[in-house]
């Protein structure tokens, strides 16, 4: 993520902030601070490989991203190693299966799990999957006790069978038994699911669809988004392209910010609130920009206004002359005014998600735009 757009953005609203009343600038801000943290917080989730050795692991990935793996930059740091894809964040990985071809060391992996708490194991197996899986439930159960004894980590368990679907419902029953065999494991176990990650990629890194045969992969990619901590959900599903919880979060980020703009709207001070609202409503598109993979950028976020027909100019200056207008009713004018702050930000958050997430046309979120900017009478 591009913190540091996001630092000068927020500083940008800070700024504008202090020009407001005393007593609305904290709750303001108080406001504005778990948005900071959800943006600024956010970091790479952290992933234990378990299971059968033989599995392709950068298979499975490549076909989850859709990107093959061999254009991600590693590094590697006591045995966990980091994968990223330029522009849209990265992972971490343990891979605790090498045990079994003693490459690595139990005290490796001791120290590993020392230094970085892990969010989520996933417990792989193809096609060949033995019959006893009962070295490599011991092996999970002992790292997921180290990991609960040296971090308090309550880590999910997710098994996963790659392979053909002739046969993938009885080998994920297998899996699911021998994940709900053991205590350690069945505490932590989430689900045991099918899938398939097999797909080609041309010279030039684009798919090829004569040989896509992927298949339950965005199930497995929401999944694993939902199962991380907070502070590790972003990157992930900008990833994985975890449609439903990106929807979620811009969601919550749309809420918050119409509910900062109704409480400013709704003060007696006509037009000088004018460049906050305005501030606030360019980091809200751009924070929708960033949870849906694009980079975040303030000035594709003004030119997204441009193309809903909201031009940060004469026409939004009209709109908010009237709001202020309104304010001089006695009583009821700043809860009016408010309402049209809030109804303004909402239109303007619902069809940047609806563009940049739900992947609808700039038409179609357009007419959101309109449809939802005013108040309903």
């Amino acid at each position: 993520m591009n913190q540091k757009t996001f630092l000068a953005i927020y500083e940008r609203l800070e700024s504008l902030i202090e020009r407001l009343p005393g007593p609305l600038q904290n709750p303001i801000k108080g406001e504005l601070r778990p948005i900071k943290q959800t943006f600024l917080a956010q970091r790479m989730a952290r992933l234990v490989i378990v299971g059968q050795s033989s599995f392709d692991i950068s298979g499975l990935f490549s076909g989850l991203l859709g990107n093959d793996l061999r254009m991600f930059d590693s590094q590697s740091s006591v045995g966990w190693v980091t994968y990223q894809l330029r522009g849209k964040g990265g992972f971490r990985v343990l891979d605790a299966r090498r045990l079994n071809d003693t490459s690595l060391s139990w005290k490796t992996l001791a120290e590993a799990i020392s230094a970085e708490s892990p969010d989520l194991f996933l417990f792989v197996v193809n096609d060949e999957m033995p019959k006893e899986l009962g070295l490599e439930c011991e092996q999970t159960g002992r790292l997921l006790e180290l990991a609960e004894q040296k971090h308090q980590s309550k880590a999910g368990l997710i098994g996963i069978f790659d392979g053909p679907e002739t046969n993938a419902a009885a080998r994920v029953l297998d899996l699911q038994a021998w994940l709900n065999a053991q205590p350690k494991l069945a505490s932590h176990f989430v689900k045991a699911l099918a899938v398939s990650s097999f797909v080609r990629f041309r010279v030039d890194g684009s798919i090829d669809p004569d040989r896509d045969e992927r298949r339950n992969l965005d199930v497995l990619g929401e999944l694993i988004v939902r199962e991380l901590p907070e502070d590790a959900q972003i990157d992930m599903a900008r990833l994985v392209e975890a449609k439903n919880v990106q929807s979620e979060i811009a969601g919550r980020l749309v809420r918050s910010i119409t509910t900062i703009c109704a409480a400013i709207g709704a003060q007696p001070i006509p037009l000088a609130d004018f460049p906050i609202l305005t501030g606030l409503q360019v980091a809200l598109v751009s924070g929708i920009m960033h949870i849906s993979g694009r980079e975040l950028g303030v000035k594709t976020a003004t030119e997204f206004f441009g193309a809903l027909g909201a031009n940060i100019g004469i026409g939004m200056i009209l709109r908010e002359a009237a709001r202020a207008g309104i304010k001089f009713l006695p009583g009821w004018g700043n809860a009016i005014s408010g309402g049209i702050a809030a109804a303004g930000t909402y239109a303007v958050g619902r069809s940047a998600v609806a563009y940049f997430i739900e992947g609808l046309s700039l038409a179609e979120a357009r007419k959101i735009f309109r449809r939802r900017e005013l108040p309903r009478r």
